[in-house]
């Protein structure tokens, strides 16, 4: 019955209705159980202060320690990975460094040397040289040919220290005993390479690696050692090393530092602190090991195995427990370049701390609040008894106005909205109201002036778009006309099948591809994968892919070709891109490849004994970033029907939805499964391959293939 009164009647009839209906039922119930809920409030009210002050002070410190494990927790890993990010750039460019040495350690004479400085002799300028020093007591013409040699290595050096401030210098170690440093520095007359842990590691376990902190014998500082043995022939030539003061390596870590009575720390996979706060970073004893801490919680063997459990896991984490006497969260998060942890520890005490003084305010507060509820409860009911009547009377009045000023500018809106919605966008609202009626008309007018300039800007920016397509797609022509697309590609000669293929993963890509014939029995291939997608990589490939073809047409070798292309494109190359090339020269009588790589994936060859097997070769320098790299031309011999197979990195690095790659292995075994008859559906087979892994992923790099068969002793059609 009351739901059908109160819907009866317009708008302006029911909200009368419901304000009379609303109020009077207010009163009467609030006058009914006034008297009595007042008591009990007032009762209620004192007894529950002091509860309701501690359950607000619970809370808070909840919500403190739920907030500060987040926080702990995500700065822990935001700064094990900015270690991680910054270990990985200096482990590359000392990789970059020890594959330049094992160039110059090969062939000594391709390099210009330069003079060397003993301790003894102080140069103009010690940034721009390097130091050496001989093992006490042997002969100094026993080391001539490697002070020569090593000498090679200043000007990359030098380099490498410009590119990356963090660097503090570079070390070179000999088997003969011989040391030099970049840049120059004094060195202890005492000073044995032998003894130094960075040699000896890379020595003892044949591969690169981080040293344990040790102090330098020239800076006399506390460091971290990357170093990397240099084989040449089969033998260690050298032992080639960079530095880190473990300055920098506090910086980065003690800064990090959530509050003054937080702790950082970086250990290394033993526990053993490497850096802290407070931690000495510099000394003379040089020549003595550096005696580290180790991290270990309070609390006895189950506190040391959660902990042991915790960093041997490899994920970041967080745990409880007590250091230094005081209960902590301890936050850790790997270094995955290291196989150390970043940790950040923080006293429960120093997280509850703000809300000491509040839980003291709201112990005296609810005192106070106690008091003063009972006489605004005595106040109330005798200013209820009198209002009560007085609201009775006006409510009708009040209600009357208040529906008329309510549903006036309503109705106002209510008009304008269907005149708009009617197609009309040149109504404007009129409503005056001076509340949010009047700014919601405010609103229409303005959403139907956007909707205006919208239709009008769809209109432009629809054009402009097709423009865009218009002229990317003319790109793309462009781009692939400039690749060899019609197969088969020499329909005249049967020494050889040939086919290539390639997906750009924009509307251009920076992979390329191309064959053609030197002369009537020399046909030069190639693969190349530039280090950019979209017009700026298609730019870069086809300045790359011409001068590619102009110095292979002049009748060089391949490792002449790519050091050619390589010293046109570094002048210039101020945005720092390069490609990888995989450059060959097949005589298509004896089936002879020869061929030189900068830095592309190796290509997998075919035999029909065999399957197809990945050709080990030399990985090269990428060409474009740095002038007057050395390339090697390296030989193999093609027999009747084996297949030469090449590709980019867009196959065998394509990813599915769970981001798994295709990888190499999987494609060796794609292409074993599939017949080399036929190259066109060998090329065709891999790349549906690929497409059926990413399995809808989206392409995030071009894929490019190119197969190539020998056919031993067929003449010229």
């Amino acid at each position: 019955m009351w739901h059908t009164f109160f819907r009866q009647g317009n708008i302006r009839a029911r909200i009368l209705k419901a304000l009379l209906g609303v109020a009077v039922i207010s009163l009467v119930s609030f006058a009914v159980i006034a008297l009595d809920g007042m008591r009990r409030l007032g009762q209620f009210s004192i007894q529950s202060s002091t509860g309701l002050g501690q359950e607000a002070l619970k809370i808070s410190k909840a919500a403190l320690e739920s907030t500060a494990r987040e926080r702990l927790l995500s700065t822990t890993v935001d700064q094990a990975n900015l270690c991680d990010a910054q270990f990985k750039h200096i482990e590359a460019t000392l990789g970059v460094m020890a594959d330049i040495a094992e160039r110059v350690w090969k062939d000594p004479a391709a390099y210009p040397r330069h003079r060397s400085y003993p301790v003894a002799e102080v140069p103009k300028d010690p940034s721009q040289i390097s130091v050496y020093q001989y093992r006490k007591g042997t002969d100094a013409s026993r080391y001539r040919e490697e002070l020569a040699t090593s000498s090679s290595m200043d000007v990359f050096f030098r380099s490498a220290l410009n590119k990356n401030p963090t660097l503090s210098d570079f070390d070179i170690g000999t088997p003969s005993g011989l040391f030099r440093r970049f840049p120059w520095g004094p060195v202890s007359p005492d000073y044995d390479v032998f003894k130094r842990d960075w040699y000896r590691r890379a020595v003892e376990s044949g591969k690169p690696g981080w040293s344990e902190p040790y102090v330098g014998a020239i800076a006399r500082n506390l460091r971290i050692n990357y170093s990397a043995p240099i084989f040449s022939s089969g033998k260690l030539a050298a032992v080639v090393a960079v530095n880190v003061p473990l300055q920098t390596v506090n910086e980065r870590i003690i800064n990090s530092k959530v509050n003054q009575a937080s702790s950082a720390l970086l250990i290394d996979h033993r526990r053993k602190i490497i850096a802290r706060e407070g931690m000495s970073t510099s000394s003379q004893e040089w020549a003595d090991p550096h005696k580290a801490e180790i991290f270990s919680l309070q609390g006895g063997s189950e506190a040391e195995k959660q902990l042991e459990a915790a960093l041997a896991s490899g994920k970041a984490g967080l745990l409880r427990g007590s250091y230094r006497g005081k209960d902590s969260f301890v936050a850790y998060a790997p270094v995955k370049s290291t196989g150390w942890s970043v940790l950040l520890i923080e006293p429960i005490e120093a997280i509850y701390a703000p809300v000491v003084p509040t839980e003291q305010a709201i112990l005296k507060q609810a005192h106070t609040v106690s008091s003063q509820v009972l006489d605004k409860i005595r106040n109330s009911l005798a200013i209820l008894t009198c209002v009560f009547f007085v609201i009775v009377a006006c409510v009708y009045l009040v209600a009357r106005r208040t529906a008329n000023l309510v549903t006036d500018p309503i109705l106002a809106l209510d008009q304008g909205a269907r005149i708009i919605g009617d197609g009309n966008l040149e109504h404007v609202i009129e409503v005056h109201s001076g509340d949010e009626i009047e700014a919601l008309a405010g609103t229409f007018n303005k959403m139907t002036a956007d909707l205006k300039a919208y239709i009008a800007n769809l209109t432009e920016t629809t054009a402009a778009k097709e423009r865009i397509q218009s002229e990317l797609k003319v790109a793309t022509d462009i781009q692939a006309s400039l690749l060899p697309r019609l197969f088969p590609a020499f329909p005249d000669r049967k020494e050889f099948d040939i086919y290539a293929h390639m997906d750009p993963a924009k509307e251009v890509g920076g992979d390329f591809y191309d064959f053609f014939l030197v002369d009537d029995h020399t046909l030069c291939f190639l693969i190349a994968d530039v280090s950019d997608k979209g017009v700026p990589a298609a730019l870069y490939m086809m300045v790359a892919k011409t001068l590619i073809k102009t110095e292979a047409l002049r009748g060089l070798e391949p490792d002449q070709i790519l050091f050619q292309v390589n010293n046109q494109l570094a002048p210039d190359n101020e945005s720092c891109m390069f490609v990888t090339v995989f450059c060959a020269l097949m005589d298509t009588v004896t089936g002879e490849v020869r061929f030189a790589n900068a830095g592309h994936n190796p290509p997998l060859v075919y035999r029909p004994l065999h399957g197809f097997e990945y050709l080990k070769i030399q990985a090269g320098f990428v060409v474009g970033p740095m002038a007057d790299s050395a390339y090697v031309t390296e030989r193999l011999t093609l027999k009747s029907d084996d297949v030469f197979f090449l590709y980019t990195d867009g196959v065998t690095e394509a990813k599915n939805p769970q981001a798994e790659l295709y990888g190499e292995k999987r494609l060796q075994e794609a292409l074993n499964r599939t017949d080399t008859g036929d190259l066109d559906k060998l090329v065709h087979a891999i790349r549906e391959g690929v497409y059926e892994h990413a399995n809808g992923a989206p392409q995030s790099d071009d894929v490019t293939m190119l197969a190539i068969r020998f056919n031993e002793g067929k003449a010229n059609a």
